[in-house]
């Protein structure tokens, strides 16, 4: 996007400065056939990066419920030290242990048993 604009920049700068017909400043034909170009190419990339937010978002959402049990589980095991001092622990050490059942977790090639797999780890 900021090399769209540098180039807008740069065409409007030319626009302005121009004396006469237009059409005789090669440098500016020459200028706007590269932005033409380099317009449909960053366009292109822009629409693939979209589209791959799009993807990644959805995968991330079919974890919810994993992340989701992780935050309650957190939230409780935290109230724990009201009862008793004892029970003190750090948003680090809770984190350790939710990635290492992640890891550690038996991986299965369905998201659903995956899911369940990992529900039941973290709980």
């Amino acid at each position: 996007k900021q090399k769209l604009k540098d180039i807008e920049d740069k065409i409007l700068k030319m626009l302005f400065h121009s004396e006469g017909n237009i059409l005789d400043d090669e440098e500016l034909i020459e200028t706007l056939n590269d932005s033409k170009v380099m317009s449909k190419e960053i366009n292109k990339r822009l629409k693939e990066a979209e589209e791959t937010e799009e993807m990644i978002s959805k995968a991330r959402a079919k974890y919810l419920p994993v992340a989701t049990r992780g935050s309650v589980i957190y939230f409780v095991t935290a109230d724990l030290s009201e009862i008793d001092p004892m029970y003190q622990y750090s948003l680090k050490y809770f984190t350790s242990l939710f990635v290492r059942v992640i890891e550690t977790a038996e991986k299965a090639a369905e998201l659903e048993k995956r899911l369940q797999i990992l529900l039941a780890g973290i709980t």
